[in-house]
């Protein structure tokens, strides 16, 4: 964005606006043009800029505030997590070896498309049903593991 282009800008937006701020237009030796809140030391050019903002309303300001406290609090919490107790790891533990144990009953019913015909007009069990039943006993000995772990 050329110079006077961001001076249009900063302008036009100045119109729009309620309340004054300053700015200062700078400009070094090399011909870099600098836009800040406090006139630039060694400065070839310099120029003090109004620019009219509007103050934020008391709803906003209120928001905000909420907002960093919220955010605060927030990062206070993740600083700082509180380690589980042992009795809350058994307990964990024992809730997800249950959990495995009614996952492992239900993986090994037999459902509608878990059997397919063989050639002397019996049945068998489909690998798919193989492999849901090894995946659900494998979760059962994890689980067991870990509140044993635990204990």
């Amino acid at each position: 964005m050329t110079h006077q282009k961001l001076l249009f800008v900063v302008v036009a937006t100045a119109a729009f606006q309620v309340s004054a701020e300053t700015a200062y237009r700078s400009v070094d030796e090399q011909g870099t043009v600098t836009y800040s809140d406090k006139p630039m030391s060694g400065a070839t050019e310099q120029e003090q800029i109004r620019i009219d903002a509007p103050a934020p309303s008391a709803e906003r300001q209120q928001e905000t505030r909420q907002r960093e406290a919220e955010l605060q609090k927030a990062a206070g919490e993740a600083a700082t997590p509180a380690a589980p107790s042992k009795a809350d790891q058994k307990k964990a533990a024992r809730e997800a070896l249950r959990d495995a144990e009614k996952d492992l009953e239900e993986a090994r019913q037999v459902r509608e498309g878990d059997r397919k015909g063989t050639a002397s007009g019996g049945s068998r069990l489909t690998p798919q049903y193989q492999e849901r039943v090894r995946e659900a006993e494998a979760e059962v000995e994890r689980a067991r593991r870990e509140l044993g772990q635990v204990r």
